[in-house]
């Protein structure tokens, strides 16, 4: 049997975790550290990939580089593929003084996709955050 670990907990794990690493080149490879950073002391904590993803971007403890895939179908995204952000159209003017949107970028972390390509996220970068 296994227990869910706390969100708190999970953050520092990363952060353990990054400050011990410096980069990790894969959402598996931090999963897989993290559970065992989790788990040192003799306990049996999963956590999924994603929610570790996720946590990394939304606390803060880590900067993220998404590497990504053109998909080649256009159409509107609803929400972040990355941290399930609220996507933003870029929009520009055209000569005619229209505006046309020409991509979405997210508000809370980096990932940004064309109008007409949308750019799947295919592996991800986490480093460590430096503090100010």
């Amino acid at each position: 049997m296994y227990s869910i670990p706390k969100d708190g907990d999970i953050v520092l794990a990363i952060r353990n975790v990054l400050a011990r690493y410096k980069v990790i080149r894969s959402q598996r490879e931090l999963r897989e550290r993290v559970e065992r950073e989790l788990n040192f002391g003799g306990g049996n904590f999963h956590a999924g990939g994603t929610r570790i993803r996720m946590l990394a971007v939304i606390s803060g403890v880590a900067t993220l580089k998404v590497h990504t895939k053109t998909d080649g179908k256009a159409g509107r995204m609803d929400s972040c593929p990355v941290c399930r952000g609220e996507l933003k159209a870029s929009r520009n003017m055209t000569v005619y003084g229209k505006t046309v949107t020409v991509g979405y970028r997210c508000a809370k972390c980096e990932y940004w996709t064309g109008a007409d390509d949308i750019r799947r996220p295919s592996r991800y970068e986490f480093r460590l955050r430096k503090r100010r």
